[in-house]
């Protein structure tokens, strides 16, 4: 399942990153190679987007091409509210989606842009946004493969998901009696009811991690279904206009023998 929403879109100019979700670089698969992940400290359910950062670092002299797999584990969090989109300067990137339980993993259908080198980084980027109104926590893992799928090295951060807040003010009663005229004369007018503030809706969002539904499931076979009585009505339809056609020419043949006058 690939998720290009998709939409694909922009990173969050206004995204911060908590102290609390940075991680330090990971023991190394292979000697040389660590990553280090950067998570904000926590989003918020229904909220903007966030993003999150994977740095792989190496010491060695060789350099490598590197392809990012994010591991998700939902947790408290069912993964039908988890919004995850890989991108790149460029725009998307494309991810094969995994999921297993409450485990979701993106895997990098090729390699990162960027070449591994001592000295020079290659950093993965993944814009992350939750639905809904309640909280939890989710953890991230990101593994960075080489081109041999040779696994390098391996990081992870643990975020929490803040809820909203249900507040409700109390509104007046409403009754059908007419306003009592005051002193002057005047009749009092009641105050407007003020139209509820709805929660803000978050500008971004990304590819849903939870698969689709059963109904989504039925429309591939649908189409093809409905493919098929197509062209058997066009198949029938222009059979029966060559019949037309042909008893139409031997109706229009001219008789081809002479007759005598009586």
């Amino acid at each position: 399942m690939r998720h290009s929403t998709a939409l694909l879109w922009a990173v969050l100019a206004g995204s911060a990153l908590g102290a609390a979700g940075t991680t330090a670089p990971a023991a190394a698969d292979v000697p040389g190679f660590g990553v280090r992940l950067t998570a904000p400290a926590t989003f918020k359910s229904g909220g903007n987007t966030k993003t999150l950062t994977a740095v792989v670092t190496s010491d060695q002299r060789a350099c490598r091409k590197v392809r990012f797999s994010l591991v998700v584990r939902a947790g408290s969090v069912p993964l039908d509210r988890i919004r995850v989109t890989r991108f790149e300067d460029s725009g998307e990137f494309p991810t094969q989606l995994r999921v297993d339980g409450d485990t979701a993993t993106l895997v990098d259908e090729r390699l990162d842009p960027g070449t591994l080198c001592r000295n020079r980084t290659v950093t993965g980027r993944w814009q992350v946004g939750f639905s809904g109104r309640d909280g939890g926590e989710v953890r991230f893992e990101v593994q960075a493969f080489d081109e041999r799928d040779t696994l390098l090295s391996a990081g992870g951060a643990g975020t929490e998901v803040t809820g909203q807040v249900a507040t409700s003010s109390p509104t007046p009663s409403k009754t059908s009696a007419s306003p009592e005229p005051t002193e002057t004369g005047e009749e009092t007018e009641a105050p407007a009811d003020s139209e509820p503030t709805g929660d803000p809706t978050p500008t971004r969002t990304a590819g849903a991690l939870a698969p689709a539904s059963e109904d989504s499931n039925l429309l591939g076979p649908g189409l093809i279904v409905g493919g098929v009585f197509f062209f058997l009505g066009l198949l029938l339809l222009l059979r029966l206009r060559a019949r037309t056609r042909a008893a139409r020419q031997r109706a229009e043949t001219l008789p081809t023998g002479f007759y005598t006058m009586p």
